[in-house]
């Protein structure tokens, strides 16, 4: 998983569910990849990795799992995520955890960002980066069944 490809959507999930949002899905349209979702103050359209269509209607928790070809550090300390897409997003915040090419970031809401050009070997919890996010966006529903740990981000942010 290091190299941003899961070993299997379970494997993911268990290993990111600390990191779910909670988002308020809305109903999918027919035939479509996408599921809609209302996240923080955005809605995001997602693609779904989970059990085909296990996703459902109203909150749940939700793995957000934008991908990156690059992040840059930035001066901006202020978070933020704004839609510049279909199932795109640019997004600035604060890192929480760096793994192998994956980082979490704390924009407003939790995103677990692959990056393809790999993370700076600098980049470390606490520093602020800036990204644009290739489509689609991947979205991974926590299902019920999956015990979630404490986040410490829910508790802090409200999230």
């Amino acid at each position: 998983m290091g190299d941003m490809l899961e070993e299997s959507v379970e494997g993911f999930i268990i290993q990111w569910k600390t990191y779910a949002a909670s988002v308020e899905l809305f109903a999918r349209p027919e035939g479509s990849p996408l599921i809609e979702c209302l996240a923080g103050e955005r809605v995001l359209h997602v693609f779904e990795r989970t059990n085909p269509y296990i996703s459902g209607t109203g909150q749940t928790r939700l793995i957000i799992n934008p991908v990156a070809e690059r992040v840059v550090k930035s001066d901006q300390t202020e978070k933020a995520v704004s839609v510049t897409g279909l199932s795109q997003i640019c997004a600035t915040g604060i890192v929480l955890q760096r793994w192998g090419k994956m980082v979490v970031v704390d924009a407003g809401i939790p995103l677990v960002v692959g990056v393809h050009e790999g993370l700076p070997d600098d980049v470390a919890a606490g520093d602020w980066l800036s990204f644009q996010s290739l489509a689609p966006i991947h979205g991974f529903v926590v299902p019920t069944s999956v015990p979630l740990s404490a986040n410490a981000l829910d508790e802090r942010d409200g999230i």
